[in-house]
């Protein structure tokens, strides 16, 4: 599920034409590394930090990145609906 829905965010950002899309490319890429903390994981290096800790320190930046993308898409939408009925 996982490759299905990363593959149709891809195509999708390949073919908009949305003014934020480097948003949405830099968050695909960066849960895409930060999966690899989950799936390759190592133990604690010298008893501190793991791949675990390491991939939720992660999500912290990605989802800011994500709902600013959330929020310009939204004024982008609602801008271009706007245009329409007028």
């Amino acid at each position: 599920m996982g490759i299905a829905q990363f593959l149709l965010w891809v195509v999708w950002a390949g073919v908009t034409r949305h003014p934020s899309k480097w948003k949405l490319w830099a968050v695909v890429l960066a849960t895409s590394l930060a999966m690899l903390l989950e799936i390759y994981d190592f133990p604690p290096y010298k008893g501190y930090v793991d791949a675990h800790a390491l991939w939720h320190a992660t999500t912290i930046p990605i989802t800011y990145l994500w709902w600013s993308f959330i929020k310009d898409d939204a004024k982008f939408r609602t801008r271009d609906s706007v245009k329409k009925v007028k």
